[in-house]
């Protein structure tokens, strides 16, 4: 499936490719963008930086890690084993 995007003058590019799935959650991470009006540089290049990360593991916990920073603005972070 692909996700295309048309602008003025009936311009239309691909923006997403993937199975059913993956499409849904790209649409829905789509419109809940639009929604919030999540236009800040510094949104963007969290989102872009969750992007880059190699897996889905991987982004899973970046992103989880980077939305815990976001909530936790002071304090000491430490690991424990």
């Amino acid at each position: 499936m692909k996700v295309l995007l048309t602008i003025e003058g009936g311009f239309a590019k691909t923006i997403f490719e993937g199975g059913k799935e993956v499409v849904v959650d790209f649409l829905e991470g789509f419109q809940y963008a639009r929604k919030m009006n999540l236009e800040s540089p510094e949104v963007i290049g969290v989102l872009t930086a969750i992007n880059s990360k190699r897996d889905l593991s991987d982004r899973i916990h970046w992103a989880t890690g980077a939305l815990s920073a976001m909530e936790h603005k002071v304090g000491k972070l430490e690991v424990v084993e």
